[in-house]
């Protein structure tokens, strides 16, 4: 959201996921009025139903992106989030690699930029939670674009919400592990066990395979020593 829940969007739902990649390819559109001179978002709704006038209200241009965990039998889990000021935000990292919660320090050493001045942006940002001592855990990584343009802008290059025409997007190529794990039960080995631990299980054959060697060696060596001595 950008002026808070209440204009909260959601993307579609990347089901079945076993390697905690999520592919969406989804479009956001947040029209709202700026005060250049105040740096604020102007927020004009009615309080109630009954009401004749409008009320005002002056708020931050923050940017809220959260990620979620789709639960079928029980409710979503959350997982991670982070606020944007628009005015002033961390510039996104060119690489999920290069992505960090170091992005977020305020002490000057992050840049930064505007999105007023540069109108564009893309780029990898932190998705974090809080531990239970207020410590922030990294909980994902985001790559998103953004666009912003005048009213004027935005009529003559309109643009639908999620895939939606006009200027439709693509849909998303999503990783072959979004199945049903019951249906594949090899692809869910291979998704859960091997992507996850395949190094530890290279490293056991490895001291299995070295045991092997090292027994039949020390088992053949006394025979060997013998026939030395015999001469044969």
């Amino acid at each position: 959201w950008l002026t808070g829940p209440d204009d909260a969007q959601a993307t579609d739902v990347h089901y079945r996921s076993l390697t905690g990649e999520g592919n969406f390819n989804w479009r956001f559109v947040f029209p709202f009025e700026y005060l250049a001179a105040e740096e604020k978002i102007v927020i004009s709704k009615k309080e109630s139903m009954f009401s004749w006038d409008e009320s005002i209200t002056k708020v931050p241009p923050r940017l809220g992106l959260q990620v979620w965990d789709a639960d079928a039998f029980s409710k979503d889990d959350f997982l991670g989030s982070i606020t944007l000021d628009l005015n002033k935000f961390p510039r996104g990292a060119k690489t999920a690699k290069q992505c960090n919660l170091g992005m977020l320090k305020t002490d000057g050493s992050v840049p930064t930029m505007n999105l007023f001045k540069q109108k564009r942006t893309k780029g990898w940002w932190p998705m974090y939670a809080k531990d239970e001592n207020d410590e922030l855990i990294l909980q994902g990584k985001v790559e998103a674009e953004l666009i912003l343009m005048s009213t004027e802008e935005a009529e003559k290059s309109p643009a639908g919400l999620g895939r939606e025409e006009p200027s439709a997007l693509e849909k998303p190529t999503r990783p072959d592990s979004s199945f049903m794990w019951f249906l594949n039960p090899i692809k869910s080995i291979r998704y859960i066990i091997w992507h996850n631990y395949k190094w530890t299980i290279l490293k056991i054959f490895f001291i299995l395979f070295l045991a092997l060697f090292l027994s039949l060696f020390f088992y053949s060596l006394p025979g060997y020593t013998i026939k030395k001595m015999m001469g044969a």
